[in-house]
């Protein structure tokens, strides 16, 4: 078996550790930070099947979901929940989109299920506002627990003989040297290896910065924030009907039923996603900003909206306790990633596109059965 070095231990490096070492190779994982800290923590946690695109990114989406029920059948440990997710309906207008939308013919595939309001609180009690008319509920999204999933993860693999983790580890340069990999730390410290996967996140520029360039990829600005304790249980991610216009697997002649979309909304790209922590905090968001340069403010009227949504089906509205932004990588052609060798030896793999909690179990898996045991 070979020596495989996993430069990035976010969600989509920790996970090609993960899938390297099972296949039977010596794994060395690098990580630049003290504890990842960039776009895979920065997240719901969403294990996201329903609003996929059809064809490829919906394939990739089934596999990925069977391979974190399959890691969480391994590692019960893991705080995975197969909860499913409510698009919730707040007019009558978003019921009879979503009626359209379930008769789809990939539909089955993605566990989808109308909802009236009745139907929509007895599967989710949290579900107390006034606006909740029902909802489009979807069997195969799942969640796992951002902060915590990449230890989780790790802690599967530290009682291998066959596995060291080398965090606050900056890596300057990865080259081929023969049949060899060398990857240069900072300090000056160098790693061997048969191959590496250079997993740089929203990184476009530390290493390969010409194969980046010349990639369809472009970088997202979002913000985000923790909402203090309900008081309430909400038993599946929530989403609001916003999300019908942004994500590909809704789109289609159904969406023309839908009311004008709302100015902010339009302008800022974003709809209410809720994810109910285990500790039962709320993270809520969220926004996008494409053009560079990102703004270094984040903006208030956002959240207000945001949070008139959360009232509107949650019936509080629960006090912010803290905010924050972040940045993903996106590969602009709709590939599910950008998985490029920048050597003979060496994988770039990066451009999930705000996706890689979801697919990244089953990209790792195509790395490393594609292009390492090929």
């Amino acid at each position: 078996m070979s020596r495989v070095l996993v430069v990035g231990a976010g969600i989509f490096g920790t996970m090609h550790a993960y899938f390297a070492h099972k296949a039977g190779h010596d794994v060395t994982l690098i990580e630049r930070d003290p504890r990842p800290m960039s776009a895979s923590v920065r997240n719901f946690g969403m294990v996201a099947v329903g609003g996929r695109a059809p064809g490829e990114e919906l394939q990739v989406a089934l596999r990925a979901r069977e391979l974190w029920g399959e890691i969480a059948s391994d590692h019960p440990s893991l705080t995975f929940r197969p909860s499913g997710s409510i698009v919730v309906a707040t007019a009558e207008n978003h019921l009879d989109v979503m009626h359209k939308v379930a008769q789809y013919p990939d539909a089955h595939l993605r566990g989808w299920t109308v909802l009236d309001r009745s139907e929509a609180q007895d599967m989710n009690p949290g579900l107390q506002g006034r606006g909740v008319e029902g909802g489009l509920f979807c069997s195969e999204d799942a969640v796992v627990e951002p902060d915590r999933v990449l230890d989780e993860l790790r802690e599967t693999l530290e009682f291998s003989e066959r596995f060291t983790y080398f965090p606050s580890t900056a890596i300057d340069d990865v080259s081929q040297k023969g049949t060899e990999v060398v990857a240069t730390s900072h300090d000056g410290r160098k790693f061997l290896a048969d191959w590496a996967i250079v997993v740089p996140g929203a990184d476009h520029t530390t290493l390969f910065p010409g194969l980046f360039s010349r990639a369809p990829l472009r970088r997202v600005f979002l913000q985000m924030a923790r909402l203090a304790d309900p008081g309430v249980t909400l038993t599946t991610s929530i989403a609001s009907a916003d999300s019908l216009r942004f994500y590909p697997g809704y789109q289609g002649d159904a969406l023309e039923g839908l009311e004008p979309v709302r100015p902010l909304v339009r302008d800022m790209v974003m709809q209410l996603l809720l994810q109910q922590r285990v500790d039962g905090t709320l993270t809520m968001g969220d926004t996008h900003i494409y053009d560079e340069p990102f703004p270094h403010e984040m903006r208030e009227d956002c959240y207000e909206l945001l949070l008139d949504d959360v009232e509107s089906i949650v019936g509080v509205r629960p006090e912010v306790q803290t905010r924050w932004s972040g940045i993903y990588s996106q590969n602009t052609t709709g590939a599910v990633c950008i998985r490029e060798k920048a050597d003979e030896r060496i994988i770039a793999v990066t451009g999930p596109g705000g996706r890689g909690n979801t697919l990244s179990p089953a990209i790792a898996e195509t790395t490393i059965r594609e292009l390492i045991d090929a």
